[in-house]
C-alpha cells in the first residue's frame, strides 16, 4: 500500500467536497439567516475540509502514481469515513445535531444514500425548527452520494493520478463497471451529465406538480426532494415524508424519477442516444419491474381486501412504498408500519433486493438476485446431471465463473453481517423486528425500518454504540461490502 498516493487521492477528494458548502451558505444568505449562524455552520467547516485536503495534497506531493486496485479500494473506504465527518460539522456546529455521534449517523445516512435520521420535532414540521439552509445540505449531501463523490473526483483523479478504472470500479454500485468511452475521465463526466439531467428535470417538473397544491416553498422542497430522489436517499423537508403533500401528481412524479435512479445509467445513456430496445432486452431490467410489479400487486390486494385503504387508495400507496423500498429511496405516503404482518414481510424482502447495478440504488442488486436463482438452478440440474457444463447466462452472455462466486461470496458475507449486526442490536435493548428492520435498512441503505425505526419514528431512540454499528453497516452497505472490508485486513497493507 502506497500510502502517499492514497492521501493525495483523498487530499483531492477533501478539497473537491469543501466547496459544496456554498450552495447552502447561498440558501441562507436567500432565507435571511443570521450571517454568524452561517459563519460558524458552513464557513468553518468549508475552512476545516480545505486545510485538510491542501495538507494531504502538500503533504504527499511528489508521490503521484497511478492507483492500483487495492490503492483504490482504500481512497474510497476511508474516503467515506472522512467525508461523513465533514459533512457532520455543519449539523453540530449550527446547532442542528449538538451530539456528535448523532451528527456523524445523519452525515453518514447523507453521503450514502440511506436516508435514516435522528432529527425530532415535538410539536409542527421540521423547517418550524430547523433552517432551509441545513436541510438544503442534508439534502445535497445524499445528491452528492448517489452518483458518488468519488466518481466526481475521477475527473480530476484520472488526470492527476491515473487509476480512473480502478477508483469507478470500488464506487459504482454493482460487480461490473462499463466505461462508455474511451477514457474513464470521459465515462464520469458522461454519468455526471446524465445525472445532471435528470436533476433538471425533476425540479421542473416537481416545481410545478408541488406549486399546485398550494403549499409554500415550491421550488426549494422541489430542489430538496430531487436531490433525495435521485440519490435514491429519501431525506425530506417535512415530517410526514411525501405525505405531507398528500397529492397524487407529486407522487407520480417522484415514483417515475425512483425508477430512473434504480435504473442503470448505462441503459439511460443507452435510451438517451437512440438505442431504446436495449432498455426492453435487458434481463435486469425486466426483471426489476417484474419484481416492482408483483410487489406493488401484493400489497394493493391485501390493503384493499382487508378493507385499510380504498381500492385506489391501496393501488396508491403499494406502488409508492414498492418502489421507494425497492429503489432503497425510503420516501413514505403512508405509515407502513401499521400494515397488516404480511405486507410488512413483503416490504422486508424489497429491502435485501434494491435497484439494478449501475444506479444509486443500494442492497443487494438485481443482477446479483439474478445471477443467484440462475446458479441454483445450476446447482439443481448438475445434481441430476453431475457431467454437464451448464454456464450462467445474462441476456445470451456467459457470466464469468469468477464473478458468479464473487456474488455467491458477496450475498454469503452480506447476510451474515446482518446476522451479527442484528443480533447485536437486540443486545441493546430492541425488539427483534425493530433491529432486523434497522441493521436490513441501513445496510441496505433504504432508511426507514419497521417497529421502533418505523416510517414515523426516527433512530434517536437506538444508544449511540447503536448508532455507531449502524452508521458502520450504512457505509459496508454503499460500498458494496468489499471496499470497506479491505479496510479490516492487513494484508491489504501489505507491499
Amino acid at each position: 500500500m502506497r500510502y502517499k498516493v492514497v492521501g493525495e487521492a483523498i487530499g483531492w477528494i477533501l478539497i473537491l467536497f469543501s466547496f459544496s458548502l456554498f450552495l447552502p451558505l447561498i440558501t441562507g444568505i436567500i432565507y435571511n439567516e443570521p450571517i454568524n449562524y452561517l459563519i460558524l455552520s458552513y464557513v468553518v467547516p468549508f475552512i476545516i475540509s480545505l486545510s485538510i485536503g491542501l495538507f494531504l495534497k502538500f503533504q504527499c506531493r511528489g508521490y503521484s502514481e497511478a492507483l492500483r486496485d487495492r490503492e483504490a479500494f482504500a481512497v474510497v473506504g476511508a474516503g467515506w469515513l472522512i467525508l461523513a465527518f465533514i459533512g457532520a460539522l455543519p449539523f453540530v456546529f449550527s446547532g442542528a445535531i449538538p451530539n456528535l455521534v448523532h451528527a456523524y449517523f445523519e452525515s453518514m445516512s447523507g453521503l450514502t444514500t440511506t436516508g435514516a435520521t435522528v432529527l425530532e420535532v415535538s410539536s409542527g414540521d421540521y423547517l418550524d425548527n430547523y433552517s432551509h439552509s441545513i436541510f438544503l445540505w442534508r439534502a445535497l449531501i445524499q445528491w452528492l452520494g448517489g452518483m458518488g463523490i468519488i466518481v466526481l473526483s475521477v475527473v480530476v483523479l484520472a488526470r492527476i493520478l491515473g487509476g480512473g478504472m480502478q477508483l469507478l470500479r470500488a464506487e459504482v454500485p454493482g460487480p461490473t463497471v462499463t466505461k462508455l468511452k474511451p477514457k474513464i475521465a470521459q465515462t464520469a463526466q458522461l454519468l455526471w451529465l446524465i445525472y445532471g439531467f435528470f436533476t433538471i428535470l425533476q425540479i421542473t417538473l416537481l416545481y410545478f406538480a408541488i406549486n399546485s397544491t398550494g403549499k409554500p416553498d415550491a421550488l426549494y422542497d422541489a430542489v430538496c426532494h430531487t436531490f433525495t430522489t435521485l440519490a435514491t436517499g429519501g431525506f425530506g423537508t417535512h415530517v410526514d415524508s411525501i405525505g405531507y403533500y398528500n397529492n397524487p401528481l407529486v407522487e407520480i412524479v417522484i415514483i417515475i424519477f425512483m425508477l430512473i435512479a434504480g435504473t442503470n445509467f448505462v441503459l439511460h445513456y443507452q435510451f438517451l442516444t437512440g438505442k431504446i430496445r436495449n432498455l426492453f432486452r435487458d434481463p435486469e431490467f425486466r426483471f426489476y419491474i417484474l419484481i416492482l410489479t408483483l410487489g406493488t400487486i401484493f400489497i394493493t390486494s391485501e390493503l384493499a381486501v382487508k378493507g385499510i385503504y380504498s381500492s385506489v387508495d391501496s393501488f396508491r400507496y403499494g406502488l409508492f412504498q414498492a418502489v421507494s423500498i425497492t429503489t432503497t429511496t425510503g420516501y413514505a405516503t403512508a405509515d407502513f408500519g401499521g400494515w397488516p404482518p404480511s405486507s410488512q414481510f413483503i416490504i422486508l424482502l424489497l429491502m435485501f433486493i434494491g435497484g439494478c447495478a449501475g444506479s444509486t440504488g443500494g442492497s443487494v442488486k438485481i443482477v446479483r438476485i439474478l445471477v443467484l436463482l440462475k446458479t441454483a438452478r445450476r446447482e439443481v440440474r448438475q445434481a441430476i446431471h453431475p457431467r454437464a457444463v451448464i454456464p450462467i447466462k445474462l441476456g445470451g452472455i456467459s457470466i464469468p465463473e469468477n464473478v458468479v462466486k464473487t456474488v455467491v461470496v458477496f450475498f454469503f458475507i452480506y447476510i451474515l453481517i446482518f446476522v451479527v449486526c442484528t443480533l447485536m442490536i437486540t443486545f441493546m435493548g430492541l425488539d427483534i423486528i425493530s433491529s432486523a428492520s434497522a441493521v436490513a435498512a441501513t445496510l441496505g441503505n433504504v432508511g426507514p425500518g419497521l417497529g421502533a425505526v418505523g416510517p414515523t419514528v426516527t433512530y434517536t431512540s437506538i444508544p449511540d454504540v447503536g448508532k455507531i454499528l449502524l452508521a458502520l453497516c450504512m457505509w459496508l452497505g454503499r460500498l458494496e461490502i468489499f471496499a470497506g472490508l479491505m479496510l479490516f485486513f492487513p494484508s491489504s497493507y501489505a507491499k
